[in-house]
């Protein structure tokens, strides 16, 4: 029996943040939630999840503030995360890719694509690690 894959889900609106968690968790994940970036950058730091699910407009330090912080510490460079968003600009694409983000998608978003997108990442991360050693 293998542990579900913890992952950290952040965003402001309790009800997006409700309905990731069940939809996570009734599909083999462990889900913990954070409300802000500075929670989230806490409880990864301390927790280690496996992904992280950010929504990019977060207050206070942003979706995107907060996985270059994630990058940038030890703890957390190799978590893989998945950033979420309304917006569909370009330029906000292009900013996405240059932080490190794994995966990008639009909302709406249900649980269960998200649940595919955050096992495709994690296979993607777990392969990249076994051909690195």
């Amino acid at each position: 029996m293998t542990t579900p894959p913890v992952v950290l889900i952040v965003d402001e609106d309790e009800d997006s943040l409700a309905m990731y968690a069940f939809g996570l968790l009734a599909m083999g994940f462990q889900p913990i939630t954070a409300a802000t970036g500075e929670e989230a950058f806490e409880r990864a730091c301390t927790i280690r999840p496996d992904a992280v699910v950010a929504d990019v407009s977060l207050p206070g330090l942003s979706g995107l503030d907060l996985t270059r912080r994630l990058r940038n510490d030890s703890r957390t460079q190799n978590t893989a995360i998945v950033l979420l968003t309304d917006h569909a600009a370009v330029s906000l694409r292009k900013e996405v890719e240059a932080v490190g983000c794994d995966r990008f998608i639009l909302k709406p978003c249900l649980p269960d694509a998200l649940a595919f997108e955050l096992r495709d990442v994690l296979i993607d991360r777990h392969d990249h690690e076994v051909h690195s050693s």
